[in-house]
């Protein structure tokens, strides 16, 4: 009744040591060669070699079968033991090198898969009687269990000293968990347990990988769910950040829609639509003085933080220098020499600027790589400004911008996008492309500016049948009105 009642613990514990690994491959993500999940495999093995041992002992006919599970479960605890006390010691910041690995772990097991297979002659590690019993040596229980006993209980002792004598040579990232110590209290509790209730079975068959595998089961689950919440706050940090950056860039643009009191007679609308929580596109437009204003577009190259913090770089020089210097080529000029300096990442930014004279309206412009704009001249068919006046800012610190000019009569338009509007994609990963973004701009010659954005934005999500999109859509329109 014991022996079965053991058994159906084992089996219990074989179970969970299952489900842990699963949980911790599927769910936390673990790979199957991580020293959490090596040592559950290994603990898995352990169990269902001691499973057979039960099974086999006391079976005169099964003598050889016996040797093999008993050598067998001895040699996996002794790798679980060894995986256990390596996973223990990384918690603790304590990673050993080659040499210790080989001193330390490889050795030992390979010394018990020696004596395992001469003890059938030897009989230092077991003995199987007549009657098929396994019977363990005293050899046994000094070399075995003082390996075990050892790999367990060390990293114990060394938590013990970081929390006590040793807390200034505690490596930086040692984590200490209280876990770790219940595990070291519930293994031999629960093994004494198991003794006075079923009996000490030690003359018939090992029975230590029950209660450690128990309390492994408390341990791993314990730590890993130390170590999901700890992932999940750090996530909700990192969001937190996220939120507070996007706010801080939002609040960086100029407003949607300027009041420009003394320029009535000029329109200028911008939108952006970040792909991620912040993004790298940027536009801006402000009065240079009584009768200039300037506007701009620009993407900076990658995705998230490093391209929002380059963006912020970027569009305040662009600024400071338009607001000092007497065209478009210069402001991209003495930009792109600063923008150069000490960018190791290599980060770059496509932009075009445009500077407008009130009084002659006449509109002064440079391109840096990006996008053609669209220009829409009363009464005639939308083109593109196909004018391109210098490599993308960052590139080269050398580069020298060109700028043209164009004059500007009442019902004009121009339309700045990023490629993110036109390299938007569908299901069947066809572009959006320039010709239906002409088409819009055909479509919506009679509405506002305003109306003008809502309607491109409205025909790309149209277009992309909800595919997620993958970059930042800013558009920045100019209407001269009538």
């Amino acid at each position: 009744m014991a022996n079965r009642l053991f058994l159906e613990l084992l089996a219990v514990a074989a179970i969970l040591l299952s489900v842990l690994l699963i949980n911790n491959i599927f769910l936390y993500k673990q790979k199957i060669t991580d020293l959490i999940s090596l040592m559950l495999i290994s603990g898995i093995v352990m169990c269902a070699l001691e499973i057979s041992w039960a099974l086999i002992d006391g079976h005169s006919t099964l003598r050889v079968p016996a040797y093999i599970a008993a050598c067998g479960y001895s040699i996996a605890f002794i790798i679980f033991a060894g995986f256990l006390n390596l996973y223990l010691l990384d918690r603790l910041g304590i990673r050993p090198g080659k040499v210790a690995l080989i001193i330390f772990y490889m050795l030992p097991t390979a010394a018990t898969v020696a004596l395992c297979a001469v003890t059938p002659w030897t009989h230092l590690m077991f003995r199987v009687d007549e009657s098929g019993v396994v019977r363990t040596m005293e050899f046994f229980d000094v070399f075995f269990h003082g390996i075990v006993y050892l790999y367990i209980f060390s990293p114990l002792l060394i938590a013990l000293y970081f929390l006590t004598l040793g807390k200034k040579r505690r490596p930086a990232d040692c984590e200490i968990p209280a876990s770790m110590f219940i595990f070291g209290v519930t293994a031999p509790i629960l093994y004494w347990a198991q003794v006075m209730i079923l009996g000490d079975g030690g003359e018939v068959f090992e029975t230590t990988s029950l209660p450690v595998a128990l309390a492994l089961v408390y341990l791993v689950t314990n730590v890993s769910t130390h170590t999901a919440l700890k992932a999940r706050a750090n996530l909700e940090a990192v969001e937190t950040d996220l939120r507070i950056a996007s706010k801080i860039q939002t609040d960086a643009l100029p407003p949607v829609a300027p009041e420009f009191a003394e320029h009535l007679d000029l329109n200028l609308r911008g939108s952006m639509n970040t792909a991620k929580e912040v993004g790298g596109d940027f536009y801006d437009y402000f009065p240079i003085d009584d009768h200039r204003i300037c506007f701009l577009i620009a993407d900076v190259s990658g995705k998230g933080t490093p391209a929002a913090l380059f963006m912020m770089t970027a569009k305040t020089m662009i600024k400071d220098y338009a607001l000092t210097k007497d065209s478009t080529s210069e402001i991209f000029n003495e930009v792109n020499v600063r923008l150069c300096e000490n960018n190791d990442e290599g980060m770059f930014a496509t932009a075009w600027i445009g500077i407008l004279d009130i009084q002659t309206m006449t509109l002064q412009y440079t391109n840096a790589g990006h996008n053609y704009p669209i220009f829409r001249r009363k009464g005639q068919p939308s083109e593109m400004i196909t004018k391109n006046h210098g490599l993308f800012l960052a590139g080269m610190e050398f580069t020298q911008y060109k700028q043209d000019e164009i004059r500007l009569d009442p019902g004009d338009r121009l339309l700045l996008y990023t490629d993110g509007v036109t390299e938007a994609h569908n299901t069947k990963s066809e572009l959006y492309g320039d010709d239906r973004l002409i088409k819009v701009m055909e479509d919506t010659k009679d509405l506002t500016g305003e109306q003008v954005l809502e309607h491109i934005l409205e025909d790309v999500n149209r277009f992309a049948q909800g595919v997620p999109q993958f970059d930042d859509m800013t558009m920045v329109i100019l209407t001269i009105k009538e």
